[in-house]
């Protein structure tokens, strides 16, 4: 290959590499997000954490004092695939699987009048 061609082929090459610099930062090859939502239907405020575990491993942990009737954004969860959703309200744990879209959404974990949960129902 003589000098000139070199120099293109570089050239091509910093192209193609300045040109796709940012593509992670702006959310290419990134996991989706889930946005989780607590919704507390019961008539009493509770202490709730919730979690989601990979193989028994916590990846998500947050902690909400979640008041009567009301709802309560936790920051979002960033990953797609089944996971086990661990949602302890006053020191009771439920365990329930949950498949995260690979697309954006919302997944809302519902308390009810007894605390029990309901993970994306």
């Amino acid at each position: 290959m003589d000098s000139r061609s070199k120099r293109v082929v570089l050239v091509a090459l910093v192209g193609v590499l300045v040109a796709t610099a940012g593509c992670s930062a702006l959310g290419f090859g990134s996991s989706s997000t889930t946005d989780i939502l607590l919704v507390n239907n019961d008539e009493t405020s509770h202490s709730v954490t919730v979690e989601v575990l990979n193989d028994g491993d916590s990846v998500y942990s947050e902690d909400a004092t979640v008041n009567a009737e009301t709802d309560e954004e936790l920051p979002a969860f960033e990953g797609s695939g089944e996971y086990t959703v661990a949602v302890t309200v006053d020191g009771e744990t439920t365990e329930q699987t949950y498949d995260f879209s690979s697309d954006d959404d919302t997944v809302s974990i519902g308390i009810a009048n007894d605390a029990t949960v309901t993970v994306g129902g």
